[in-house]
């Protein structure tokens, strides 16, 4: 064979290989592009939220943070300081205290706790503390349960009995003059005179002989109603301090208690609900005569008025009766008497309440009040 026919027959050759050769990978490239797409293994992003187990999962509790407890001492009558920067309270043996507000922007403690030298006196069951003065009036508990009244002069420091004949006693706003009705014989009158029953003066004839009297702010004007009455109607009426004008202020129902404000011309009375036996809380306006029912079950010894005399701060019991010596679990409103607006604020996760002896400080936006589930003084942040 000639080179000639080799050359011919190696170029047929590569002509058939380069020609299986471009069948196969034409097959193969077609096979490539018909087949569906690799799925990605890349792995999702991963879920960083916690899962909850609501079977084992403790309810949050919301801690209330605007009751504050102040005192570890028992305390009996707290009042505000007059010039507004402290309290003062007797202790359960008759000892006189006084403290002076401490405030750090977020809370209020007590500090220079001081212990008043006068004498100690037995039985106090509270303290009638007068608008202006040094001076106060201790109301004592006797064996029988009848009340009785000794007057502590500040100036003398001696404490004076007052006559076993007066039934109810009040302050006249000046702070040097009382108010009481005096029953002897079976025959009752409202009086006038110092402080110690001294340089007296009849004012005007009684009809009932259980009344208890409240002045007014102004002194010009005393509210009064039966204590003893068990009867279906109990009203609430008042005389002027001259004895002249009698008026019959809320009539209809078993009426109890009386909480003036302080611009003398409104005042808060308790009503006993016939459905309930549960006292109510009202509201009379002297100038309009219009009684308003608040809705609020509570008594005016669980009461306080704001110094502009449309708003008070109640202390309204969810659990427990008022006046059936039991204590009370308390949430505290404050209600517009006006609007009837009304506000709750939250009560306390970890103590119960049963708030009495109400006050404000001076500001305002405090509080203060006597917690009798365990005897200590307490406040509520009305800012919160």
């Amino acid at each position: 064979m000639n080179k000639k026919a080799i050359a011919i027959l190696g170029a047929i050759f590569l002509l058939i290989v380069g020609t299986l050769g471009f069948l196969v990978y034409s097959k193969y490239v077609a096979k490539k592009t018909t087949d569906p797409a690799p799925v990605s293994q890349t792995p999702a992003p991963a879920d960083t939220t916690t899962p909850v187990d609501t079977s084992t999962t403790t309810p949050v509790v919301q801690q209330s943070s605007n009751i504050m407890k102040l005192s570890e001492d028992q305390v009996l009558s707290p009042a505000l300081f007059f010039n507004g920067s402290g309290v003062t309270y007797f202790d359960n043996q008759g000892g006189l205290f006084q403290s002076s507000f401490q405030d750090d922007g977020a809370k209020i403690t007590l500090g220079q706790k001081k212990k008043l030298d006068i004498p100690i006196k037995s039985k106090i069951k509270k303290i009638l503390w007068p608008a202006k003065g040094n001076d106060f009036i201790a109301e004592l508990s006797g064996p029988d349960g009848k009340k009785s009244w000794s007057y502590y002069n500040s100036n003398s420091g001696n404490y004076t009995d007052l006559p076993a004949q007066i039934e109810s006693v009040d302050w006249m706003p000046t702070g040097d003059k009382i108010m009481y009705i005096w029953l002897e014989n079976g025959k009752a009158t409202l009086n006038i005179s110092d402080p110690d029953s001294k340089n007296w003066k009849s004012l005007a004839d009684m009809w009932e002989t259980d009344d208890i009297i409240s002045v007014s702010p102004d002194g010009l004007q005393v509210l009064y109603y039966q204590t003893a009455n068990s009867g279906g109607n109990n009203a609430i009426n008042l005389v002027s301090a001259d004895g002249k004008i009698w008026k019959s202020m809320a009539k209809n129902g078993f009426n109890y208690g009386v909480l003036w404000s302080p611009d003398g011309q409104k005042f808060l009375f308790a009503k006993k609900d016939p459905s309930t036996q549960k006292y109510q809380l009202w509201v009379y306006n002297i100038s309009t005569e219009e009684n308003k029912n608040l809705g609020l079950f509570t008594t005016t010894g669980k009461t306080v008025w704001d110094k502009d005399s449309n708003i008070i701060y109640a202390a309204v019991p969810n659990t427990g009766t008022i006046g059936e010596g039991s204590l009370t679990a308390d949430s505290f409103y404050r209600m517009d008497v006006t609007t009837l607006e009304r506000k709750q604020y939250p009560s306390a996760s970890d103590i119960q309440i049963d708030g009495r002896d109400l006050f404000l400080n001076a500001v305002g936006d405090k509080l203060f009040f006597k917690n009798a589930q365990d005897g200590a003084l307490y406040y509520l942040d009305l800012t919160k």
